[in-house]
């Protein structure tokens, strides 16, 4: 379930959200439970062991093992590999922007009390300059033509107070998030 966390987290919201985040401890709780009651049972039942019998203890290790896996799959492994990447980092919130090779971008921003939105769309990129397409409406928050200047997503409406103060910090930088708040 955990594997494609990626994607529920996406694409639902509200009620199917809730159900399926409490569904994910729930469920890996049962199988521990499940591994203990089946391993147990093993022990007791050592001396006339069956394959059927041993059959669900031995699906339940291998899901395990496939979960701790350092070769574990995640679903965003399905969708296009991402050519940049850009984060933002507020007092109480941050949001990322991925843009993907496939010319399609996602912005994912969380903050406080599970606030937790994405906005996709379709981007290009002429210079220094990135247009984005949003698919739905603009967040609001980010404009649809940035300049990549200093390392940084400026819009190109604040262009000129930016660089005028050379203060880059209400903008996306380039790169993964560092952690700065």
């Amino acid at each position: 379930m955990t594997t494609f966390y990626y994607h529920i987290d996406k694409h639902l919201t509200g009620i199917e959200f809730i159900i399926l985040t409490i569904l994910i401890p729930t469920t890996f709780i049962a199988m521990l439970v499940y591994l203990v009651k089946g391993l147990i049972g093993i022990i007791r039942n050592r001396n006339n062991l069956t394959l059927l019998f041993c059959m669900p203890t031995i699906v339940t290790v291998t899901t395990f093992l496939f979960i701790f896996s350092p070769w574990y799959f995640d679903s965003e492994d399905l969708e296009s590999k991402i050519e940049f990447r850009a984060c933002y980092e507020g007092t109480q919130n941050q949001s990322y922007i991925k843009f993907r090779e496939d010319k399609s971008f996602e912005i994912h921003s969380t903050g406080v009390f599970f606030a937790n939105s994405w906005y996709t769309g379709h981007w290009n990129k002429s210079g220094d300059t990135l247009f984005m397409e949003f698919d739905e409406k603009n967040p609001g928050f980010i404009g649809d033509t940035l300049v990549i200047r200093n390392e940084y997503l400026i819009e190109v409406n604040k262009l000129a107070l930016t660089d005028s103060t050379k203060d880059y910090r209400k903008n996306y930088y380039l790169g993964y998030c560092k952690g700065l708040n």
